[in-house]
C-alpha cells in the first residue's frame, strides 16, 4: 500500500537529496509506502544509482528478454526507433511486475533518474562507475559505432553534442522514459528532435501532458526530474539551445513544489526547502539559458525565505607580509539566520592548495570594521551589476540588489557589523550556494576585464572558502576553488597557485584521468557520490571537458603551447580550437580543422556556420542553416548585409538584414541581441511596427537596459502612441541609473510637453542642463519650454502664508529657473529675463532687478554690438526693458525692509545706462532706429 502523503514525502526526499540520515523510514499507516519504492530512493539518495540499475530485481526489468529482443535490432534499425522500442518494452515489463499503476509509475521515475545520475556522476562530479551503457546495453555493438549514433540523438537546434561524452545513452534513456512516463509523443521529443516541429508546437505538446497535474505528488516529481534532465542536456551541446531552454521553464512552474508538498502538510522545514530548491533551480535556468536577468527575482525570493544577510562593503586590510599600513579592500560581510539537514561536517573535500608566497597573505587581514571608512565621495565605483527592478509606474516595491552594497559604516546593519572580517562564521549550504549563483550571473554579464568587477567577485569566493570550519559541501568547495583560480590566474603573483588548483581539480573528478600531473593528497581518498551529486542541479552544470578545456585556455595564455594542445586534442574540441586560430588570425589552420571536422560530421552545422564565419561566406552559413537550422548561421548573414566587406563588392542591405534575422529569431527567439539590432534595422529602414515589435521583446528579456526602453519609445513615437513612448522613455530613465543619457531626456522632455506633464518636462529640463552644461554651456538651454514652464509658475499664487506650502511643481521650477539657471547663462538675455520673471513673482523686485542688468550687461557688451545691426537692436531691446524696470521697481521696499528701496537712484542709473548704450552704438549706429528709440528714451527720462 502507498499512500499519497507518503509519495510527497519520499519523492521530495529525493529531490531534495537529503542525506540518508535525515531519509525517514515510515512510521505510520498515513505515511505508508510500499517498501521497493523505499529501497530504490534510499539507493539514490546513497549515490548509488548504479547499484540500483544492476540490482538484481531491476536488471530483470531493464534487459528482459523483450528489451533484449528489442535492442538487438541495432544497427540494422536507427538508434532512436530501437531506444524508443527499448524504452516501450521497459515500461511494459513494469506494469507486469507491479500490478499498482502509481507503483509501476514511481519505479519506472526512479529507474529513469538513476540513469540520470549515473551520466552525471560519468560526466560532471566523478567518481566513475563499475560498468557502461555499452556492457549493459549493447554489449555485440562496435563502441565507436555506438557513440557516434548515439551522440547524434543529442544533437538538436544545429547544436552539436560534445562528441567524447562518457556513456550518452544514460542521457538518453532517461529522457526518453520521461517522456513516456509524461505522455509525451515521439514526434514531440527532445531526443533526435525533428527539425519541422516548432517551438510553439513543443510547447503546446508539454502544456497538454502537464494540464490538470496540479496536487499530483507523482506528476510533479516527474515534471521536476525531467526538467533537471534538460538541463543536464542542455549543458552537453555547444550552446543553449531554445527549445531546452523553454521547456524547462514549462515544467519548472510553481505549481510543482506546491504539488509535491503543499502547504497543509505538517513539516516546516521540508516545505521550506522545497521552496529553497525551486527558487535556486529556476535562477540556475536562467543562468543556463542566458537570461541571467530572469534569474536575479528567483534569487531575491530565495534570500528572504533563508533570511540570509549578506552585503558588499569596504575595510582596511594588510595583503602583504611586509605591509606597514592597511589599505581599502573589499570584503562580503554575510551571515546565515539558520542552518538545515544539508549543513553536516564533511572531511573529504578537495585539496585548497596554500599561496606559499613570500609576499603575499594567504588571505587578506582586515582590521576592525569599527575602523570602517568608505569616505564621502558620492563618486565612489559601484559595482556594475547593481541590478534594481525598473517595475511598473505604480508603488510597486524595488527588485533588491544583486550585490547589495554598504558604502559607509553606518549603512552596515547590526548583526553583520558585529562580525570579525578575519574570522566571520560558516554558512549554511543553502547560503554558499546562493552566493555562487550570484557570483556566476555577475561573471557571466561583466565586462571580462574589469577589475572592480574581479574584486568583487574574489570577495564573494572568499567568504565562501576562508571559514574555520569544514561543512562546506564538496561539490559547492570545488565550485568556489574553481571560480578564485579563474580569477588568480589573471594575476602574476596567484597564477601559479590558480593553475595547479584548476589540475588539480579536473584530476580530483576522477573521470578519464589516465595519468595524475598531482599526487593525491589524501592517499586516493574519495568522497562519496552522495555528496558529490547533492546539490548538482542547483549549481550552473560544468562538465569535465569544459573545465578541462578552460584549462588548455589558461596555458595558452601564458604561452604553454604544447599543454595546451594536448589537452584540445584529447578533447577533440575542433569548433573551439578553430576560433582559437582564428583569433590569433591563423585563419589557414582554423580552416583545415573545420574542414577535417565537417568530412567526418557533415551534419554539424556549428562548424560549417565557423568556417562561414572564416571564410566570410554566405553559402556556407545557407548550408548551416539548411542543416540544422542553426540559428548563428542566419545572425552571421544578416550582419553581412548589414554591413558587407569591401571584397564581397556589395552595398548594405537592409531589407536581407531583416529578412535573415527574421529567421534566426524565429530560431532562437531569447537573443536580447539579435533582437535588438533587428530593432536598429527596423528604424533606420523606417519599419516604426517592426521596430516597437524587436524593442518590446528587447525589454521583456532583459528590462534592466535603458537603450532597448529608449528605442522603443523613439518607435512608438514614429507611430504616434505618445503615451505608451511616455511611458517607456520613464522605464528608460530608471533602468539607466546613474549613466543619464542627454538624448533620452531630450525625448523624454519632448514627449512630456505634448502630454502636458510638466511635473516631468521640470525634471528632463533640469536633467538636461546638468548633464550637458560642462560641455555645452548656455546651448543646452531650451529657452520656449523654460518660458512655457515659467507661464505655469507664474499663474499660481505664491504662498504668502507663512504656514502655508508650495506645491512640488513651484518648489522644483523655482530651484530651477533661480538656482540651476543662473549658473548656466553667458549671454542670453532672454533666458535673464525669465530668471526676473520668476523673482518678481516671488515678490523679490530687487533680485528681478538685477537680473534685468545682467540681461542689458550680457548684450551690451557684446563685439558684434558695433558691426551687426541685429545684435545692435536686441541691445537696444535690453536697454528699454531695463530701463523699464528701473522705473517700475526702483521706488518698491528694498531686500532689507524698513526705509530701504530698491534702488533710490534708479533714474540716474537709467539715464547712465542709455548714455553708454548711445556712446558704444554712435559711430555706426547713429542714424539707425535703434537710435531713434534711445534717443526717445533719454528724452523720456530728461522730462
Amino acid at each position: 500500500m502507498t499512500s499519497v502523503r507518503g509519495l510527497r514525502q519520499y519523492l521530495s526526499s529525493l529531490v531534495l537529496s537529503l542525506p540518508i540520515e535525515h531519509f525517514p523510514k515510515p512510521s505510520s499507516e498515513s505515511e505508508a509506502i510500499d517498501l521497493s519504492i523505499y529501497n530504490s530512493i534510499e539507493y539514490i539518495l546513497k549515490g548509488k544509482s548504479s547499484e540500483l540499475i544492476t540490482h538484481v530485481e531491476f536488471e530483470d526489468l531493464i534487459v528482459s528478454s523483450n528489451a533484449k529482443k528489442a535492442l538487438s535490432n541495432f544497427p540494422e534499425t536507427p538508434l532512436i526507433e530501437v531506444l524508443h522500442q527499448y524504452c516501450d518494452a521497459v515500461v511494459e515489463e513494469f506494469k507486469n511486475k507491479f500490478n499498482d499503476e502509481s507503483i509501476t509509475s514511481v519505479q519506472l521515475q526512479l529507474t529513469a533518474i538513476a540513469f540520470l545520475q549515473v551520466f552525471i556522476q560519468l560526466n560532471f562530479t566523478g567518481p566513475g562507475v563499475g560498468f557502461t551503457s555499452r556492457e549493459l546495453l549493447f554489449s555485440d555493438v562496435d563502441e565507436e559505432l555506438l557513440q557516434f549514433e548515439a551522440i547524434k540523438l543529442l544533437n538538436i537546434e544545429g547544436q552539436q553534442a560534445y562528441d567524447l561524452i562518457s556513456d550518452p545513452l544514460f542521457l538518453i534513456i532517461a529522457e526518453l522514459l520521461f517522456e513516456k512516463l509524461m505522455g509525451i509523443s515521439s514526434k514531440f521529443s527532445l531526443i533526435a528532435k525533428d527539425k519541422s516541429i516548432t517551438l510553439e508546437e513543443l510547447v503546446e505538446a508539454t502544456g497538454k501532458a502537464i494540464e490538470g497535474t496540479e496536487g499530483n505528488p507523482i506528476a510533479a516529481s516527474l515534471q521536476w526530474w525531467r526538467s533537471r534532465a534538460l538541463q543536464v542536456h542542455l549543458s552537453v551541446v555547444s550552446e543553449p539551445p531554445n527549445s531546452l531552454v523553454s521547456i524547462t521553464s514549462l515544467l519548472l512552474n510553481p505549481s510543482v513544489p506546491n504539488s509535491l508538498m503543499p502547504a497543509a502538510e505538517n513539516m516546516p522545514e521540508i516545505q521550506k526547502l522545497i521552496q529553497m530548491l525551486f527558487f535556486l533551480e529556476c535562477a540556475r535556468g536562467g543562468i543556463h539559458g542566458q537570461t541571467e536577468h530572469l534569474s536575479i527575482p528567483f534569487l531575491t525570493k530565495a534570500k528572504k525565505l533563508s533570511e540570509f544577510s549578506f552585503l558588499l562593503s569596504g575595510a582596511k586590510a594588510k595583503r602583504t607580509k611586509f605591509q606597514q599600513f592597511h589599505t581599502s579592500a573589499l570584503i562580503v560581510l554575510a551571515k546565515s539566520k539558520s542552518t538545515s539537514v544539508y549543513d553536516v561536517e564533511d572531511s573529504e573535500n578537495p585539496e585548497s592548495f596554500n599561496l606559499d608566497s613570500d609576499l603575499l597573505l594567504e588571505k587578506p587581514q582586515y582590521e576592525s570594521l569599527d575602523d570602517l571608512d568608505n569616505g564621502d565621495d558620492s563618486t565612489n565605483k559601484r559595482i556594475k551589476l547593481d541590478f534594481a527592478s525598473i517595475g511598473n509606474d505604480s508603488s510597486e516595491e524595488e527588485e533588491e540588489k544583486l550585490l547589495p552594497i554598504a558604502l559607509r559604516q553606518e549603512n552596515i546593519p547590526a548583526e553583520l557589523k558585529e562580525l570579525d572580517p578575519n574570522d566571520q562564521p560558516p554558512l549554511s549550504e543553502l547560503d554558499n550556494l546562493q552566493l555562487l549563483l550570484r557570483l556566476v550571473i555577475i561573471r557571466q554579464t561583466s565586462p571580462a576585464q574589469n577589475e572592480l568587477v574581479k574584486e568583487e567577485m574574489m570577495a564573494v569566493v572568499s567568504r565562501i572558502l576562508y571559514t574555520s570550519s569544514k561543512t562546506c559541501n564538496w561539490t559547492l568547495f570545488s565550485r568556489a576553488l574553481w571560480e578564485r583560480s579563474l580569477l588568480e590566474t589573471n594575476k602574476s603573483r596567484t597564477i601559479e597557485r590558480g593553475i595547479l588548483q584548476m589540475t588539480s581539480l579536473v584530476e580530483e573528478i576522477g573521470i578519464k584521468i589516465k595519468t595524475r600531473v598531482l599526487p593525491s593528497a589524501k592517499n586516493e581518498e574519495i568522497s562519496p557520490a552522495s555528496t558529490r551529486l547533492r546539490f548538482i542541479h542547483q549549481l550552473p552544470l560544468l562538465p569535465q571537458w569544459q573545465m578541462d578545456a578552460q584549462l588548455a585556455e589558461k596555458y595558452m595564455s601564458l604561452g604553454v603551447f604544447k599543454s595546451a594542445i594536448d589537452i584540445f586534442e584529447r578533447l577533440q574540441l575542433t569548433c573551439e580550437a578553430a576560433l582559437c586560430y582564428a583569433a590569433t588570425d591563423n585563419e589557414v589552420e582554423a580552416e583545415r580543422i573545420l574542414i577535417e571536422r565537417i568530412q567526418k560530421h557533415p551534419e554539424d552545422a556549428r562548424a560549417v556556420s565557423i568556417l562561414g564565419d572564416v571564410r566570410q561566406d554566405p553559402e556556407l552559413w545557407l548550408k548551416a542553416w539548411e542543416i540544422g537550422r542553426y540559428s548563428k548561421a542566419k545572425c552571421s548573414l544578416s550582419h553581412y548585409y548589414y554591413g558587407p566587406p569591401k571584397s564581397s563588392g556589395l552595398t548594405k542591405n537592409l531589407d536581407l538584414a531583416l529578412m535573415h534575422m527574421n529567421d534566426c529569431l524565429t530560431s532562437n527567439p531569447l537573443s536580447y541581441e539579435n533582437w535588438f539590432f533587428y530593432g536598429c534595422c527596423g528604424l533606420e529602414s523606417s519599419q516604426f511596427e517592426l521596430a516597437s515589435e524587436a524593442f518590446t521583446r528587447c525589454v521583456s528579456l532583459d528590462d534592466s537596459n535603458s537603450h532597448a526602453w529608449s528605442n522603443l519609445a523613439s518607435a512608438l513615437i514614429k507611430l504616434d502612441k505618445t503615451r505608451p513612448a511616455f511611458n517607456a522613455l520613464k522605464k528608460a530613465i530608471r533602468s539607466g541609473g546613474d549613466n543619464k543619457s542627454w538624448r533620452i531626456y531630450e525625448n523624454y522632455l519632448t514627449v512630456a510637453a505634448r502630454l502636458n506633464e510638466w511635473n516631468d518636462v521640470l525634471i528632463a529640463a533640469r536633467e538636461l542642463i546638468e548633464i550637458r552644461a560642462k560641455s555645452d554651456g548656455e546651448l543646452t538651454i531650451d529657452i520656449p519650454v523654460l518660458e512655457k514652464l515659467t507661464e505655469i509658475l507664474v499663474s499660481t499664487e505664491y504662498p504668502r502664508d507663512a504656514e502655508a506650502r508650495m506645491t512640488y511643481y513651484q518648489s522644483a521650477c523655482i530651484d530651477l529657473i533661480c538656482n540651476v539657471l543662473p549658473t548656466v547663462i553667458t549671454s542670453s538675455a532672454r533666458c535673464w529675463r525669465i530668471v526676473a520673471r520668476v523673482e518678481l513673482w516671488r515678490s523679490k523686485p530687487w533680485a528681478a532687478l538685477e537680473c534685468h542688468e545682467k540681461a542689458y550687461r550680457a548684450l551690451s557688451q557684446k563685439a558684434e554690438l558695433e558691426f551687426e545691426e541685429p545684435v545692435w537692436n536686441e541691445a537696444v531691446d535690453a536697454c528699454a526693458d531695463l530701463v523699464g524696470a528701473y522705473e517700475s521697481l526702483g521706488e518698491r521696499p528694498g531686500k532689507h525692509g524698513a526705509d530701504d528701496l530698491v534702488c533710490k537712484d534708479w533714474k540716474y542709473k537709467a539715464k547712465t545706462t542709455v548714455r553708454s548704450l548711445m556712446s558704444k552704438g554712435k559711430s555706426m549706429w547713429e542714424d539707425s532706429e535703434g537710435w531713434e528709440r534711445l534717443q526717445g528714451l533719454k528724452e523720456e527720462l530728461a522730462s
